[in-house]
C-alpha cells in the first residue's frame, strides 16, 4: 500500500478576529501621527491669507504652481505646525518675484520665520508686520523696498534676526530704536541702504548682539566702543570720523572687523591684538597714520589683514601675526601708505600666504631671497616703490603664482631662464625697471599668460619664438627697450591680443596691410605700408 505523503499548502494568515471599525480608525490616525508630512492640512485662514499675498506677486517661474489643495506640505516655500496646521515659515527667497507685498501677508498670526530675499519686491515695507508677534527672522535683503524702516517693528520683541540689506531705495535717519525694540536681537544688517545720520546710543549696549552689519550705507559720527560681545562688526564705506577704539567688550568673540572707507584717523591701538578671535580686519580707505608699534602682533587666527590706502608710515613691521605651518595670513595688504626701509625677511615665514600687496610705498632695498618659501602665494604686487637688485631666483618656489607685479622699481639684472617653472603665470609685468638682456626661449613654457609687460627696461635681442608659445596672450608691451632686427611674420596672426606696443625699439621690416593694433611709433627701420591704418 502506498503512503501518501502531505504537501504542505500555503494559507495567508488570517486574524482569528478582525479589528472593530474604531480601531481602524486608531489605527489609521497614528500613521498619520507618525507620518505627519502626508496628513497635514494647511490651516484655511492661513491659506486664504497666502492666496492674497500671491494674488499681487509676479512669479514668471511659477514657483507658486505648487499652492493648490490643502497639503501645506506641498505648497513651495511653506511649512506649517504639525498639529494646528498654522503657517510658521514662509521661505520665498532667490525665487525671481516681483511686485508689491500685500498686508494679507500680515494674517499669519503664527509666523516665525519670514523670508522674502534676493528677488525683485518693491514698494514700502507694509507696517502691519509689527503685528507678526511671533516672528524671529525678518530677510527681505537683496530687493528693491524703498521709503523709512516703519516703527511697528518695534512690536516684534521676540525678533532675533533682521536682514533689509541690498535695498538701495531704504534709508531715512537711523531709528533711534533700533537697539532697544528686542532684547533677543542677534543679528541685523541694514547694509548697502541709504541710511544717514549717527548710531543711536542703545546699539552700542544691546547685550544679545553678536552681528551687526550697517556697511555701505551715509551714517556719520565718533566710532565708540561697543559693549556686547560682538562676533561680526562692518561699518565700512559710512562717513565716521575719530580714532579707533579697543572693543574690549569682544576680546575673545570678534571674529570680523571692517572699517574700511571712513575717515578714520590716528594711530592704530596695540589693543587692537587683543582680539583673540579675529580673522579679518579691514580698515583700508582711511586716514590712519603713524608707524605701527611692533606690539602690534596678532594672533595665527588672523587670515586677512587690509591696511591699505592710509597714511601709515615707518618701517614695515617685522612680525605682524603669528603664524604656524597650517595657519596664518591667507592675505596681507599694506599698499598706498609711506611705509619705508627694507621688506623684512620674516614676511617669508607667513607660509600661509596667498595674497602680497605691498605696492605704492617707499620701500627699498631687494626683494627677499627667501620667497620661495611662500608656496601657496598666488599673487604679488611690490610695484611703486625703490627696490633694486634682480628678481630672485627662489620665487620660482612660489609654484602657484599668478600674478607677478613689480613695474615701477629700480630693478636690475636680466630676466632669468629658470622662470618657466612658473607656468600657472597670467600676469607678468616688470616694466619701469633696468632689467637688461634678451628674453630667454625656456620662457615659451608659460602658456598660460595673458598680460606681459616688459616695457621701459633695457632689454635687447631680437623677437624670438617664446613669444609664440603664449597662446592666451591679450596684452603685451615691449614698449622703450632696445629690441632690435626684422618684424618675424608670426606677429600679425595673433588672435585673441587686443593690445600689441613695440614703440621705442629698433625694429625694421614692413607693416602688412591689416587692421591690427599694434603701436610701432618710433622704430627708426619700419616702413608702413599705404593703407595700413596701425601705427
Amino acid at each position: 500500500m502506498e503512503l501518501k505523503r502531505d504537501v504542505p499548502v500555503f494559507r495567508p494568515w488570517i486574524p482569528s478576529k478582525l479589528p472593530s471599525l474604531p480601531l481602524l480608525l486608531m489605527l489609521v490616525l497614528s500613521l498619520c501621527l507618525f507620518s505627519p508630512t502626508k496628513c497635514l492640512d494647511l490651516d484655511p485662514d492661513d491659506k486664504s491669507s497666502l492666496l492674497c499675498f500671491n494674488s499681487s506677486v509676479q512669479d514668471p517661474n511659477r514657483s507658486f504652481a505648487t499652492w493648490v489643495g490643502s497639503n501645506c506640505t506641498n505648497w513651495t516655500g511653506i511649512s506649517c505646525e504639525n498639529r494646528t496646521g498654522r503657517v510658521v515659515s514662509v521661505n520665498l527667497a532667490n525665487m525671481n518675484l516681483s511686485g508689491k507685498v500685500l498686508p494679507c501677508l500680515c494674517n499669519l498670526s503664527f509666523l516665525e520665520y519670514l523670508n522674502l530675499s534676493v528677488n525683485n519686491f518693491n514698494g514700502t515695507i507694509p507696517t502691519c508686520f509689527g503685528s507678526l508677534a511671533s516672528l524671529k527672522t525678518i530677510d527681505l535683503s537683496h530687493n528693491s523696498f524703498s521709503g523709512v524702516l516703519p516703527d511697528n517693528i518695534t512690536r516684534l520683541g521676540q525678533l532675533r534676526e533682521l536682514f533689509l540689506n541690498g535695498n538701495r531705495q531704504l534709508g531715512g535717519d537711523l531709528p533711534w530704536w533700533i537697539g532697544n525694540f528686542s532684547s533677543n536681537l542677534e543679528k541685523l544688517d541694514l547694509s548697502s541702504n541709504s541710511f544717514n545720520g549717527e548710531m543711536p546710543d542703545s546699539l552700542f549696549h544691546l547685550k544679545s548682539l553678536r552681528h551687526l552689519d550697517l556697511g555701505d550705507n551715509y551714517i556719520s559720527g565718533n566710532v565708540h566702543e561697543f559693549y556686547q560681545s560682538l562676533e561680526f562688526l562692518s561699518l565700512a564705506s559710512n562717513k565716521l570720523f575719530g580714532t579707533l577704539p579697543c572693543f574690549s567688550a569682544s576680546t575673545k568673540s570678534l571674529t570680523v572687523l571692517t572699517l574700511a572707507n571712513n575717515s578714520l584717523v590716528g594711530g592704530i591701538p596695540t589693543c587692537i591684538a587683543s582680539l583673540e578671535a579675529l580673522a579679518h580686519l579691514n580698515l583700508s580707505f582711511n586716514h590712519l597714520s603713524y608707524g605701527i608699534s611692533p606690539r602690534l602682533v596678532f594672533t595665527e587666527k588672523l587670515l586677512v589683514l587690509d591696511l591699505s590706502f592710509n597714511d601709515l608710515s615707518g618701517p614695515l613691521p617685522g612680525k605682524i601675526a603669528e603664524a604656524t605651518e597650517k595657519s596664518g595670513l591667507v592675505l596681507l595688504d599694506l599698499s598706498h601708505n609711506r611705509f619705508s626701509g627694507k621688506i623684512p625677511l620674516k614676511i617669508t615665514e607667513l607660509k600661509s600666504l596667498q595674497a602680497l600687496f605691498l605696492s605704492h610705498n617707499l620701500l627699498t632695498g631687494e626683494i627677499p631671497a627667501r620667497i620661495g618659501n611662500l608656496t601657496y602665494l598666488q599673487v604679488v604686487d611690490l610695484s611703486h616703490n625703490s627696490l633694486s637688485g634682480s628678481i630672485p631666483l627662489d620665487i620660482v618656489g612660489c609654484f602657484q603664482l599668478l600674478a607677478l607685479i613689480l613695474n615701477n622699481n629700480n630693478l636690475s639684472g636680466e630676466i632669468q631662464p629658470e622662470l618657466d617653472a612658473l607656468d600657472s603665470l597670467k600676469i607678468l609685468d616688470v616694466s619701469h625697471n633696468k632689467i637688461s638682456g634678451e628674453i630667454p626661449l625656456t620662457l615659451a613654457g608659460l602658456k598660460s599668460l595673458e598680460v606681459v609687460d616688459l616695457s621701459s627696461n633695457n632689454l635687447s635681442g631680437t623677437l624670438n619664438d617664446a613669444i609664440t608659445k603664449w597662446l592666451n596672450l591679450k596684452y603685451l608691451s615691449l614698449a622703450h627697450n632696445k629690441f632690435s632686427g626684422n618684424l618675424p611674420s608670426w606677429l600679425f596672426t595673433f588672435e585673441a591680443i587686443q593690445v600689441i606696443d613695440f614703440s621705442g625699439n629698433k625694429f625694421s621690416g614692413f607693416i602688412p596691410d591689416g587692421n591690427f593694433n599694434i603701436s610701432f611709433r618710433n622704430n627708426n627701420g619700419i616702413s608702413k605700408i599705404p593703407g595700413s591704418i596701425c601705427w
